[in-house]
């Protein structure tokens, strides 16, 4: 009921229906003026064409959990419907699994009740059978026994998940965490998963015949969403507003947009999350805290060094899209286009309210390059009208109500999944002042050169067909190519020669270079901090942890650092010739022998399908090494491989002489990865000699082999 006069009283009162903070002054810089569109071109207000080129500020006012060390919230208990025992010892009801208490005005889960089996352990032997009152996204579920029975610990783990009580089916890949079972607590880490129903079972049996004892079953996800939420319960709201200050003054400082400039950039794309801007019930935050004080700042950075700033709406009540990254992982068509009238009605007054603010705080400030609408809106993965004209309708709203108070920014809209479906969309005949917005990736073919390649060709060939077509500048707002820095060169290159703006996702993540959440995904990389447990850490542990999240305690990402910054300025690089190999000669640390016929001649005789091999496992410091028989200007090295005989970690070093050596600095993460592997020198090389020497074994063992090695030289003078 109180949401539903929350959504009566934004539908009465749609826009500014509450206090708003008072906008401080914000400097622009001298060299600054408000952008617009003109046809394909964006100019400033003395008909100069720019291009945008930079980064995302992702994780700073838009968190999300495998860029930095949130942690995971919690489902509220409210929304568990009902939770059902196989057996049960005496009274000892299983809602006592799912029940909490207020402590101190807060709602905590209550550990001195639980539930028991009755009986030990054993695989499958026990069951506890959770409904929901919806199917929600769930990534892991946290088990505990409380602190007077932590020997009853779950034994292993199985997860039998529903959404229509029919259809069952078991994760395809569950992680069971029981590194805190003497304290009764194992986590069972599902990935993300959509469900109603939730049965949980030992896989194992308990070693002296334990039963099974539950105090608390929390069923968590790591989006934004949940992570608030769970900590408003247990801290409150200004309390959890302050923790997300401490952590968001942390991850973007003055120092980091510095670094932006030195690389060359001149924007960057700011992903915002309503609750930075608003209360839980829709009325705008005052605090010293919010979102708008928050881009206050960083609009004043910015004007320091001429950067422009876009304001992406990165999460919206209800979601943008299905995903975690949207800040609330959700079923499609989520809950911000469709369902619940009053619901919907809520939800996107919120985003209206909230646009009409910006709108009225920045409409006469030049370092605020574009406002972003919406990001990555998704109602349905196939092409379905009715949900198209959802999301171009809500769109158009957004729009209409910037355009009533801001005629002078651009309007970004994104694309999202296919060009095709905006063509002919009505809506664009009354629109001006805008752009497209693209995100181009391939995640399920990070160590595949092809793959990437290709994503990255066909992007700029329809965005170039398209930006034409249609007559309006596009931006490629996101965008990863993982561990390929040839192909992230071309990419920029070809961007850059076709005046499509770009911003990489994102400027720094904690992964490290070996995993999907570092490598090339951010300009700074492996975190050596530490991740908050949000349900049983206390607010001081959270607000240390979150503290430390300053880009001092990552490694940069010093490879692509300097291929970005070659390529932020505008610059365009050459086409490549491949030298002659006919007078190389070739040696090698070692070469299979008989009954192997892998010779190294086989490197070069432009046959694909035939191979040189090393004949051993991979160690720290075999080597190949080319002798070109004179000296020879080069900047690019290609080794296509076999198989996964890539090499496991590398280095590549030259010599005038054969017997003193330099290394050289490369433009890669000095991992191996794929069959194709191509090395790029971060300045051109010359040299008679060219050896690549291994620094350590192969993950798997494997042998080392090449199928053709080519090294290439562009002319720069060209």
């Amino acid at each position: 009921m109180k949401r539903i006069l929350k959504a009566l009283a934004l539908m009465i009162f749609p826009l500014l229906s509450y206090e708003v903070p008072a906008p401080q002054k914000v400097v622009a810089s001298a060299t600054q003026t408000m952008l617009h569109t003109d046809g394909s071109q964006i100019k400033d207000a003395n008909g100069n064409a720019i291009t945008f080129r930079g980064t995302n500020f992702g994780g700073w006012l838009m968190q999300e959990g495998w860029m930095g060390p949130v942690g995971y919230g919690e489902l509220d208990h409210q929304q568990y419907t009902k939770i059902t025992p196989s057996s049960t010892y005496g009274d000892l009801s299983a809602s006592n699994a799912i029940d909490t208490k207020v402590v101190d005005g807060h709602t905590v889960n209550d550990l001195s009740t639980y539930w028991q089996s009755g009986v030990a352990q054993t695989a499958d032997g026990s069951e506890l059978l959770i409904e929901l009152d919806e199917a929600r996204y769930v990534e892991k579920i946290v088990v505990e026994t409380g602190p007077n029975h932590v020997g009853d610990y779950l034994r292993g783990g199985t997860v039998w998940l529903s959404q229509d009580w029919t259809n069952w089916f078991s994760p395809s890949s569950l992680k069971i965490d029981d590194s805190r079972s003497s304290e009764g607590i194992v986590v069972l880490d599902m990935g993300p998963q959509l469900a109603k129903y939730f049965a949980i079972r030992p896989s194992q049996s308990s070693e002296d015949g334990q039963w099974w004892t539950v105090a608390n079953i929390s069923l968590c996800m790591g989006d934004e969403y949940h992570v608030r939420t769970t900590l408003f319960r247990r801290f409150g709201e200004d309390a959890t507003n302050q923790l997300f200050a401490t952590y968001q003054n942390a991850w973007i400082q003055a120092s980091d947009i510095a670094k932006i400039a030195s690389m060359n950039m001149n924007f960057v794309r700011v992903p915002v999350y309503w609750m930075d801007f608003m209360h839980p019930d829709g009325t705008f935050r005052t605090d010293s805290n919010n979102g708008f004080a928050k881009l206050d700042w960083a609009i004043q950075q910015c004007a320091q060094y001429g950067i422009y700033v876009l304001i992406d709406f990165h999460g919206a009540p209800g979601g943008d899209n299905c995903w975690a990254s949207c800040g609330e992982a959700s079923p499609v068509p989520t809950k911000l286009y469709a369902g619940d009238t009053a619901t919907v009605a809520w939800n996107q007054n919120v985003v209206l309210n909230i646009w009409s603010a910006l709108a009225t705080r920045y409409k006469d400030n030049p370092t605020v390059g574009a406002y972003g609408l919406l990001n990555e809106p998704v109602l349905n993965f196939d092409t379905n009208a009715a949900y198209e004209d959802l999301k171009y309708g809500f769109y158009d709203r957004i729009y209409q109500t910037v355009r009533a108070i801001d005629t002078n920014h651009i309007v970004i809209f994104e694309e999202f999944m296919d060009w095709s479906v905006a063509t002919n969309r009505p809506e664009r005949a009354t629109w001006t002042n805008y752009m497209f917005e693209k995100h181009p990736y391939d995640m399920d073919h990070p160590k595949d050169w092809s793959s990437q390649k290709q994503l990255a060709n066909n992007t700029v060939s329809t965005m170039s067909q398209i930006q034409t077509q249609w007559n309006v500048p596009l931006l490629v707002g996101e965008f990863c190519l993982y561990y390929f820095s040839d192909v992230w060169d071309d990419f920029l290159s070809d961007l850059n020669r076709n005046g499509i703006s770009w911003t990489n996702w994102a400027y720094k993540v904690r992964g490290t270079i070996y995993d999907s959440g570092g490598g090339n995904w951010g300009y700074y990389n492996t975190f050596d901090g530490e991740e908050p447990d949000l349900l049983h850490d206390s607010y001081s542990r959270i607000q240390s942890l979150w503290g430390a999240c300053q880009t001092s305690h990552f490694q940069e990402n010093a490879a692509l650092v300097r291929l970005v910054s070659a390529r932020a300025d505008g610059s365009t690089n050459h086409p490549y010739v491949a030298l002659d190999r006919s007078g190389w000669k070739l040696s090698a640390s070692n070469t299979a022998s008989l009954p192997y016929i892998y010779p190294l001649s086989f490197l070069k005789d432009g046959i694909a399908s035939t191979r040189w091999s090393s004949g051993v496992a991979q160690a720290a410091g075999q080597w190949l090494m080319v002798d070109f028989g004179q000296n020879e200007n080069f900047d690019k090295i290609e080794m296509l491989g076999y198989q996964e005989d890539y090499p496991g970690s590398y280095e590549v070093s030259s010599s005038f002489d054969g017997v003193n050596f330099s290394t050289i600095e490369l433009n890669n993460v000095g991992i191996g990865f794929g069959t194709k592997m191509v090395l790029l020198p971060s300045t051109p090389q010359t040299a008679r000699y060219v050896k690549i020497t291994l620094k350590g074994p192969h993950e798997t063992n494997n042998w080392w082999s090449i199928c053709e090695l080519n090294i290439l030289w562009r002319n720069v003078n060209a």
